[in-house]
């Protein structure tokens, strides 16, 4: 045998095996559990972007910051909310508002928004509405909290419930959000005698979400023994698995392997001779190249096409 042709076999030989092995790190990857501040095994679809999880083994919008404080942390339409739990079982998980964790007087006064794509409330949840800024002072009533806003006091109501402000009092407030709670914490403060700190329990309990993160998928993935994860560079789910990445679940037909590369010092001799030895069809024929590499080596190789004894 020429001793070239030897050499250039020996190498594809070496070569290619690394490349179809170079996405199994993501299966290793994205298997391992997240500790995350105070919650433990925390897996698909959060993600940190650093360390053991990075976006690829998460979902966008599940990103969890503040790992190394207190509690994690996640970010909804620009609101921050402190993660309490988190069950995959039933794919939800106890928040409460970091704006109002340990006080009822937040700086700024906004509305509890959520990517109601991503999330949704569970049931048996309820709202608190926190009345800011009353502009009559009626110390009977039920409800009142006081606040100290930048140096001036501010007399405040909450309701909980039906109950409306109204309902108990003709005073006007200025100002008003409305707050999540679990229906436990909530129904306790629909007595006359609900105290500001069983409102402070109530927010300090927080209230419960579902999420969207291509559940069922998912489900069908980790069945087939893969592991969830997201394909950044198609924008879309992808099931991790030990031999490579699949769109759906492992052994399935559809392959999102990235496209692979013939090294660059290769010449139009060389290719010649790699596709003569077919090495490229059979990859193709056993789905190791899916139709987007079709593609791209396609256009990648187009400078050869004189040497191309068959067609993608």
């Amino acid at each position: 045998m020429n001793p070239s042709l030897f050499f250039l076999i020996f190498a594809i030989l070496i070569h290619v095996p690394t490349y179809l092995s170079a996405d199994d790190a993501q299966y290793v990857t994205c298997g391992e559990l997240l500790q995350c501040a105070n919650i433990p095994n925390i897996s698909y679809p959060f993600w940190v972007g650093e360390g053991s999880r990075p976006e690829s083994c998460g979902y966008p919008g599940f990103q969890l910051t503040n790992c190394q404080g207190d509690a994690p942390i996640i970010t909804m339409e620009g609101q921050q909310f402190r993660v309490l739990a988190m069950d995959n079982g039933t794919q939800s998980l106890t928040v409460a508002r970091q704006d109002m964790w340990n006080q009822t007087c937040p700086t700024y006064l906004y509305n509890t928004t959520l990517d109601y794509n991503l999330f949704s409330y569970a049931p048996n949840q309820q709202n608190i509405t926190m009345n800011y800024d009353c502009l009559e002072n009626q110390t009977q009533i039920p409800y009142r909290f006081d606040c100290n806003a930048n140096g001036t006091a501010s007399i405040s109501y909450f309701t909980s419930g039906t109950t409306s402000l109204s309902s108990i009092t003709n005073t006007v407030c200025n100002k008003s959000v409305t707050v999540p709670v679990n229906q436990t914490s909530g129904a306790v403060l629909t007595s006359s005698s609900a105290t500001v700190a069983e409102m402070e329990a109530a927010l300090a309990a927080g209230f419960e979400l579902q999420w969207a993160a291509n559940n069922t998928r998912c489900t069908q993935c980790s069945g087939s023994g893969g592991r969830c994860g997201y394909n950044t560079a198609t924008l879309s789910f992808a099931c991790y698995c030990s031999d490579q990445p699949y769109a759906l679940t492992c052994n399935s037909t559809s392959s999102v392997r990235p496209c692979g590369r013939v090294p660059s010092e290769m010449d139009s001799s060389d290719l010649a001779v790699l596709l003569d030895l077919k090495i490229l069809l059979l990859m193709y024929q056993n789905h190791e190249i899916n139709s987007i590499c079709k593609v791209v080596l396609t256009a990648n190789w187009l400078n050869v096409a004189p040497y191309l004894h068959f067609s993608l």
